[in-house]
């Protein structure tokens, strides 16, 4: 009798001390964050075409087919249309192509067949990790916070990566470019190499995709550059170059996860 007794008590102490050990590890799951992998994640990004060559040796043609740079799915994108007539902006596999000739708006959501890009850059993301950014940040702010975040993420800020920006901007000035600027005499001219329609808009609400070169400039992105961003006012169809920017509090940074 005493044996089955004490054979009880203990059955029942193993019992609790395992049903607490489980909560506490599952707790300690609950609460843990995601951390950094030893080795940085790399984000393969394909692009086409050379900023400095279609410049210094105005080599302004098609060199890819968006129809071809732009099959697989989850794509996001951007770049210059040929003899850049106009943005490419791809978010997800919508697509926004904003020629110039007629103003910034007014974009063709489809690609045809023969339209081509002198300079792209493209990735394919099936996920995003989402933070929100907790205030007012400046376009130098702002683009030091997402490099920070990233590496915290475990993303190799070593090499580039795309992002995305959801919110209302304090401030957003965009263009679309329209072919040859007759006026642009080298990088010291102090004119563009495209003619340019440019705004600057106030508390506007954009979706922003940009694209971190790292070490890599002067190829899709401007010389002495890393960053490539545009902009998408869906209510405008819109889809242009970002010249400068600042966010709002609670403006959504998206990160890569694959």
């Amino acid at each position: 009798m005493k044996a089955l007794f004490y054979f009880t008590v203990v059955s029942i102490i193993f019992s609790a001390s395992l049903g607490l050990a489980q909560q506490h590890q599952a707790s300690e799951q609950h609460n843990a964050q995601p951390k950094p992998t030893d080795s940085p994640a790399h984000i393969p990004i394909q692009h086409y075409g050379h900023f400095k060559k279609m410049v210094h040796k105005r080599q302004t043609g098609g060199v890819v087919s968006l129809q071809h740079a732009l099959s697989a799915t989850n794509s996001f994108a951007l770049g210059a249309i040929k003899d850049g007539i106009g943005e490419v902006t791809v978010i997800n596999d919508k697509v926004w192509l904003d020629y110039g000739h007629d103003g910034i708006g007014k974009s063709i959501n489809t690609i045809t067949e023969p339209e081509e890009a002198v300079l792209l850059a493209v990735s394919q993301v099936h996920k995003w990790n989402k933070i929100i950014i907790p205030k007012q940040l400046t376009a130098p702010e702002l683009y030091t916070f997402i490099v920070t975040k990233a590496s915290e993420q475990g993303i190799n800020v070593n090499e580039p990566f795309p992002f995305l920006l959801e919110g209302v901007f304090d401030k957003l000035t965009i263009h679309v470019i329209n072919g040859i600027n007759p006026e642009f005499g080298g990088h010291g001219s102090g004119q563009p190499f495209y003619k340019q329609l440019k705004e600057t808009r106030n508390n506007q609400e954009a979706t922003v995709l940009g694209f971190y070169s790292a070490n890599i400039q002067g190829v899709y992105t401007h010389p002495d550059e890393s960053w490539h961003v545009h902009a998408v006012i869906e209510k405008e169809n819109i889809g242009a170059h970002v010249e400068g920017m600042e966010v709002q509090k609670n403006t959504i940074l998206q990160l890569p996860l694959d």
